[in-house]
């Protein structure tokens, strides 16, 4: 049967060189940045994807975590490289770490090839899969949200013209859509709150309800698991929240697309000394969810 496999990462938070644990209680494991980089290429690379996305905040920049400029232009630059030298077509996303203090995603935007607020289109065999750009805020949004980053997403209005046109030229296909913050609250603990969201992502869903033809919804940001299926308009949706690779549980998603349905499989680092140091500093078994949605399946058809 034909497939295509789709390797999915995020939150990577790399910064080669840094000394200091970052998150609740140092969950995040910086120090030791080069380490998880190294197996986590390797890992894809045995993997042997068609397809690599990672769906942003790859290194540290922001006031959070104040990342100096130079360090934050050579970790991007480098990780993007590395990603492209992989056997696999490389597409990504900003996240809200995806830029230096008080300024737009300009430079990650140019790496990534994506034009500035937008995100990509791109068409497998069985899907269209849409990589939604949620960093679109303009110069007042980035200066009020100073001394920090802008955390909670914003789509941007060329962004949304986009998206409406790519979800209606799908044609028979069904979409599969990627963004880095959330358009769907989790379940569960810890509860929720807005600033993982994108904050106008009530336009997000109407465009999502009117077009009636997105199966899933991948999402970043919240360094957790999180699978559950909502109603969209008339039509069921899955939303799927994406583990971090920088804390417990260390984890990329493996997709494999077919054309009736998605199977996703959580794959951990093999890791499980850091991994473990992460969970203890945090109590974060809640990262990582309930067993049986690390592995599942998603149809495709209605």
């Amino acid at each position: 049967m034909a497939q295509t496999l789709l390797a999915l990462c995020s939150d990577t938070h790399f910064w080669p060189g840094c000394t200091q644990r970052f998150g609740g209680q140092g969950a995040q494991m910086q120090p030791w940045s080069g380490e998880i980089q190294t197996v986590l290429l390797a890992e894809l690379a045995a993997a042997q994807p068609d397809l690599l996305f990672h769906l942003g905040d790859m290194t540290c920049g922001g006031g959070v975590f104040a990342m100096p400029d130079a360090d934050f232009n050579r970790t991007l630059t480098t990780l993007i490289d590395e990603f492209r030298r992989l056997p696999a077509s490389f597409y990504g996303l900003p996240g809200n770490h995806d830029s230096p203090l008080g300024q737009p995603w300009t430079v990650a935007e140019n790496l990534l090839g994506l034009s500035p607020g937008q995100g990509c289109t791109i068409d497998s065999p069985e899907a269209r899969l849409i990589l939604l750009n949620a960093q679109g805020h303009d110069s007042a949004q980035i200066a009020a949200a100073l001394p920090n980053d802008p955390t909670s997403g914003w789509v941007s209005a060329a962004e949304l013209a986009r998206l409406e046109a790519d979800l209606a030229g799908a044609g028979e296909r069904p979409v599969l859509l990627f963004v880095h913050q959330l358009l769907c609250p989790w379940q569960g603990e810890p509860e929720w709150a807005e600033l993982y969201g994108v904050a106008n992502r009530g336009e997000v869903l109407s465009c999502l309800e009117r077009s009636g033809n997105v199966r899933a919804v991948f999402q970043a940001h919240a360094h957790r698991l999180d699978v559950q299926q909502r109603q969209l308009g008339e039509q069921s949706c899955w939303f799927v929240v994406q583990p971090a690779i920088i804390e417990y549980p260390m984890a990329w998603l493996e997709l494999t697309l077919r054309p009736s349905e998605v199977q996703l499989r959580m794959r951990r680092l093999p890791l499980a000394d850091l991994a473990d140091d992460s969970r203890r500093s945090s109590s974060s078994d809640w990262r990582a969810r309930r067993p049986d949605r690390r592995n599942c399946v998603i149809p495709l058809t209605m």
